[in-house]
């Protein structure tokens, strides 16, 4: 007579097996498995429907937050194609109704380039100021909200804060240029033109590698000599 089989049902009494139980010794589980299942079969249970609660819920809240996502994108290019009054209340509703979102966002933006528009200039610095609090340094937003807030401090004439904005940004890559000609702009405009070209000496000195022909490092050397002039 051969040996018993890995594949051969191990005989277990009626009385002791379940529906679950005898369906792993169908599988042949080890004993010590069985009576781990069966002792905590409740347990078992109350998880297993547990993760199905939570896996249906984030299925359920991924798709309500797409669709919110969507009807977001689609209320800001409503908004963006409004003029005047009708814009800056849609853009308004958007960033109220769908907070959260990166279209909210964009209309908080836009509805500070509005306020620059119409020479609000403290209420556009202080609305880039608050995205930017907002913001973490990697978002593409971070660098242009400080932008707008240099433009809105420099317009309102607050010079210093506008400087130091402006100085932030010439850590920033594609705005060393803003950063380094905003800070010599104010410069030149309080009179202190030696400091104005010495700030754009240090920026020309980052572009050594380029080409004598190239248009960046042309525009900063024609500012420079224009500056000369008016020593």
């Amino acid at each position: 007579m051969g040996g018993e089989s890995v594949f051969d049902k191990k005989h277990v009494e009626p009385s002791a097996m379940g529906d679950v139980e005898g369906l792993l010794e169908h599988f042949n589980l080890p004993p010590a498995a069985i009576s781990y299942i069966r002792r905590n079969k409740r347990m078992i249970q109350v998880g297993v429907a547990a993760v199905l609660i939570t896996v249906v819920a984030l299925a359920l809240y991924d798709s309500y937050r797409q669709k919110r996502i969507e009807k977001a994108t689609s209320a800001l290019t409503i908004a963006m194609q409004q003029a005047g009054d009708d814009k800056e209340k849609a853009l308004r509703t958007v960033a109220t109704d769908f907070a959260g979102t990166s279209s909210a966002r964009w209309a908080e933006v836009e509805l500070a380039h509005l306020a620059m528009g119409s020479s609000k200039f403290k209420e556009a610095a202080e609305q880039y100021r608050r995205i930017r609090s907002d913001l973490d340094t990697s978002d593409p937003l971070y660098a242009l909200t400080i932008f707008g807030f240099a433009q809105a401090k420099e317009a309102d004439h607050e010079y210093d804060a506008a400087s130091a904005a402006y100085q932030e940004l010439q850590d920033i890559d594609g705005y060393q240029a803003i950063g380094y000609t905003g800070v010599a702009r104010i410069l030149e405009t309080q009179g202190k033109t030696d400091k104005a070209i010495e700030t754009l000496t240090t920026y020309l000195s980052t572009l050594a590698d380029k080409a004598p022909s190239d248009p960046a490092k042309r525009v900063i050397e024609d500012k420079i000599a224009r500056l000369k002039v008016k020593q």
